[in-house]
């Protein structure tokens, strides 16, 4: 049985947004709660220890002036980015831990002291621009992780999945020109932020290494499995990433209240299942889940749970049939993407 990491730790419940605001520290306790029940014994998790990002790190998917900005919100009991993305004066902190946490396992796991891991932080980091931080993000954690690998472990080719309701807009403007990280997302459509579209596929030499799969509001299991099914696996295989990082997102759940998908926590364990055999296939088994969106707290209890299980197995994914409500929408994907794969 491989070892499996856990970077999860209190420090990420001192980011306060506010006490309406749905991307609440309760979504991290909820985790940690899990984290405990799973780490030690023979469940063959264990706890990474964190650290903070340093300037050079953090300057790997954004601007030092950005950069500046967020340091300097610690000034202030309460600073709006923009109307969505609120800090504290632990925030900036606080988002240092989470890009560092990320760091550190991907740093365990190039040195393979784990085959894989699970970075349960907050606040979020997908949708930060380089000099923009929005929808609750403030740095791009999975961004400045593949710029990592990059630069640290030599990697050739990273691929990251985004199974977030929400299209990954910065994490997709980071790499909309490079055919050495292949981004790949699933998401709502037309939906926050409004990008996303099939035929955003990169430019320049990352023509192609952009693919996104935009779903009409509804989609649950069958839908989404037919899309990894048709489109996310077979452009992963052609790829052949030699890392593989998933921005986890569980808001496309059924009950998670942001969106309208309907997928369950089965739906998340085949996604699962699916990425962790590319990752055993073509890259070592090295495969690092990123926490990202997820506002029902026993959604996203169980959903976590669910990969945390599939992440100490070898099975693979089980497909079922279906996805016919959305066969036109994959036609136009496949369409598109037979110019590149």
């Amino acid at each position: 049985m491989p070892r499996s990491a856990i970077v999860a730790d209190p420090v990420f419940l001192k980011h306060q947004p506010g006490p309406y605001h749905p991307e609440s520290p309760q979504r991290l306790k909820t985790l940690l709660d899990l984290a405990g029940e799973v780490v030690g014994g023979s469940a063959g998790f264990e706890f990474l220890p964190l650290r903070a990002a340093v300037q050079e790190e953090l300057e790997l998917g954004h601007g030092a002036g950005y950069i500046d900005l967020v340091r300097s919100t610690s000034e202030h009991n309460r600073f709006a980015l923009d109307g969505d993305t609120i800090t504290c004066r632990d925030s900036f902190g606080v988002a240092l831990m989470a890009v560092g946490g990320f760091l550190q396992l991907l740093d365990a796991m190039a040195a393979s002291d784990y085959r894989n891991g699970f970075t349960m932080v907050r606040p979020p980091g997908h949708h930060a621009l380089r000099d923009r931080g929005m929808g609750f993000c403030l740095f791009n954690t999975v961004a400045i992780g593949a710029r990592y690998l990059q630069k640290t472990h030599g990697a050739r080719r990273v691929a990251i999945m985004d199974w977030d309701v929400h299209h990954g807009n910065g994490s997709q403007d980071a790499f909309y020109d490079d055919p050495s990280v292949l981004f790949l997302s699933t998401h709502q459509y037309p939906y926050y932020p409004g990008t996303g579209a099939a035929d955003e596929v990169g430019s320049g030499k990352g023509e192609g290494y952009t693919v996104n799969v935009p779903l009409p509001a509804g989609c649950g299991d069958a839908e989404y499995l037919a899309v990894f099914r048709e489109i996310i696996v077979p452009v992963i295989e052609r790829y052949e990433p030699d890392w593989l990082l998933v921005s986890a997102g569980f808001d496309s759940h059924r009950d998670d209240p942001l969106a309208a998908m309907n997928v369950t926590e089965r739906g998340f364990g085949v996604m699962a299942n699916a990425l962790l055999e590319l990752a055993r296939k073509h890259a070592g088994g090295k495969i690092a889940f990123l926490l990202e969106g997820g506002y029902d707290l026993s959604a996203l209890r169980n959903s976590v749970a669910t990969v945390l299980e599939c992440m100490q197995s070898e099975d693979a994914a089980q497909w079922d049939g279906g996805g016919e409500r959305i066969a036109a929408r994959i036609r136009d994907v496949l369409q598109i993407r037979e110019k590149y794969w």
